[in-house]
């Protein structure tokens, strides 16, 4: 068993063996929890508010349905009730690396391997209303309308978003496509994923694990990724890189 891996190469190894539908989290220093930034304590009093304003904005402007929008604002930092995954462990593993403010140079980063067909067996096992959405994304809208409309979450004679569950993306933001985006939504309890498991007597362990990447080697296992086309530029679809290429191939200077 490698216990921490140095390279892109060793990270497939790692990954061997693995059957279901696996999903990967990067993150940048090992000690995170799995928990949304918008019920983390410096945001948890004000995050509904900010995403609810955002939501009725964009549903004026642009006519999106109410989960594209949690998307969008998911993808330029406003504190949601969801976190980001991909079905791409490259992907995972450039989140594990990538660190565009610099703060976790000297960290190592972990990769979160998701067992999704396991953790939605185990919802229905257990009898989870959460597993409900699984079946029909009617049960999903239904409880986001409650919880963009600011009404309670529950639903008729059960509690809606018992446990978090895992929501495909609407896809009509292109950075989606380009992550192969989907997103793990909280219901009703506000604390993070592996408090939630202990607390209804699962074994995380039967739903995830964890790959640690060394910090000294973030930088080659960048160059790796971007080797193969999985780069800040790929990834996040720069626009404004892309606006100045046209500017200077039209006018000789980018774009002002």
């Amino acid at each position: 068993m490698i216990d921490k891996i140095t390279s892109y190469d060793e990270f497939c190894e790692a990954l061997n063996g693995r059957g279901d539908v696996i999903l990967f989290r990067g993150q940048p220093v090992s000690d995170f929890v799995l928990i949304p930034s918008g019920l983390r304590e410096n945001h948890i009093k004000v995050a509904d508010e900010q995403m609810f304003r955002f939501v009725d904005e964009m549903r004026k402007v642009f006519g999106y349905d109410e989960l594209t929008c949690i998307e969008i604002a998911q993808h330029f930092s406003l504190p949601t009730r969801m976190l980001d995954f991909s079905y791409s462990y490259t992907v995972g593993l450039f989140f594990a690396c990538f660190d565009a403010k610099g703060r976790y140079g000297d960290k190592d980063g972990k990769v979160y391997v998701f067992n999704k067909s396991r953790y939605e067996w185990i919802l229905r096992n257990h009898k989870k209303n959460s597993a409900n959405v699984v079946k029909s994304n009617e049960y999903l809208y239904k409880w986001l309308q409650h919880y963009v409309d600011k009404s309670a979450t529950k639903m008729d004679d059960d509690d809606g978003l018992d446990m978090p569950i895992f929501v495909e993306a609407t896809r009509q933001f292109d950075r989606l496509y380009s992550q192969r985006g989907l997103f793990l939504l909280w219901g009703r309890d506000e604390i993070c994923l592996e408090n939630i498991l202990k607390n209804e007597g699962i074994d995380e362990k039967d739903v995830f694990d964890t790959i640690v990447i060394s910090a000294e080697h973030k930088p080659k296992i960048l160059e790796d990724l971007a080797r193969k086309h999985i780069s800040e530029d790929s990834l996040f679809m720069n626009v404004g890189r892309i606006k100045d290429l046209v500017s200077t191939i039209k006018y000789g200077t980018p774009s002002k």
